[in-house]
């Protein structure tokens, strides 16, 4: 493995007397990367401040890249894993993701994209039941655009994003007004929650929802949440696969575990200005929203029949603007 710091600098394919800004700097400084020996694989590690986790702001990314591209630019898809992160291990520094993630590896670079897997938990000693403790994935997934935009390897006008349950979460905080969503040519979010969403603003980004029919967070709150973003006049479409689980699965039950899945039937609203309502107009606080919202009837059943049918949707969707 080959270690370079200012990794922008040194690794990525960046004109020999490249203009920088104060910005492009600071996320030079920022950021350490690992080229693997004999593999097309980067790991990179930068850092994304959280209040929640003080003096652990180190982020991991690994970067998959297709066998032949030379003289292209490559489209990007950039994923937010899940809270269970049971798919890859990283080839450097211990970082991991989900299965949704190894699996679009394999699908994304034999359609020619570049794959660049987050590990937003990274040393943050996180499970899955700690709901209430993850972190704004949002914001780790634009400050890792802003750096790869960079790259003259990557089309920056051709970066996608994609999330599978809290990852998808994520995603869908592209339609907050405080979100950068200009950022992402299009988005998909995979078996999101959608008991607590941000209120929707008029936006280019073009999003996919996509949701088991049987997931343990009940369908009615995306697809709730769907029709708000559509009266907005956001492009976004939804996607429902029949007879599987949360995790693309025919083997679903309900078990015993920590799931935002309580308010499905009135969903919470978070407002740019901090405030919450419920889809019906009550007024509500945090405190409240998360009392609401958490449960403890959880999703299992991995056998995943159908996450890559799941997945070659999400590539459809991306393919129609690559």
């Amino acid at each position: 493995m080959k270690r370079l710091l200012l990794p922008l600098l040194a690794a990525l394919a960046i004109n020999s007397q490249p203009v920088l800004t104060n910005e492009d700097r600071a996320n030079f400084s920022e950021a350490e990367i690992i080229k693997v020996n004999n593999k097309n694989i980067e790991v990179i590690k930068f850092k994304v401040p959280d209040k929640k986790f003080p003096d652990r702001n180190d982020v991991l990314a690994q970067i998959h890249f297709p066998k032949y591209y030379k003289n292209k630019k490559l489209s990007l898809i950039i994923h937010q894993h899940g809270s269970n992160r049971d798919g890859l291990r990283f080839e450097k520094w211990g970082g991991r993701t989900d299965e949704w993630g190894r699996r679009l590896v394999e699908k994304a670079l034999e359609r020619g994209y570049a794959v660049a897997l987050l590990d937003s938990f990274y040393k943050r000693k996180l499970k899955p039941s700690d709901k209430g403790k993850f972190p704004n994935g949002i914001l780790i997934s634009e400050k890792l655009n802003s750096i790869l935009s960079k790259d003259e390897r990557f089309d920056k006008s051709k970066i996608f994003y994609s999330g599978f349950s809290y990852g998808a979460s994520q995603v869908l905080k592209l339609q907050d007004k405080r979100a950068n969503s200009d950022l992402f040519k299009a988005a998909v979010a995979a078996e999101p929650g959608c008991n607590k969403v941000s209120f929707p603003f008029k936006s280019n980004i073009k999003t996919l929802i996509i949701k088991g029919e049987e997931s343990h967070y009940n369908p009615i709150a995306c697809e709730y949440y769907y029709n708000l973003v559509k009266e907005t006049g956001n492009q976004i479409e939804y996607v429902s696969i029949p007879k599987v689980n949360h995790f693309f699965s025919f083997n679903g039950s309900i078990g015993k575990g920590i799931a935002v899945n309580g308010c499905s039937e009135n969903i919470v609203i978070q407002y740019p200005d901090r405030t919450f309502k419920l889809a019906d107009g009550t007024s509500i606080n945090k405190k409240e929203a998360k009392r609401r919202c958490l449960t403890k009837e959880s999703g299992e059943g991995t056998t995943r029949e159908k996450l890559d049918e799941a997945i070659n949707i999400s590539l459809n969707y991306f393919d129609k603007y690559k």
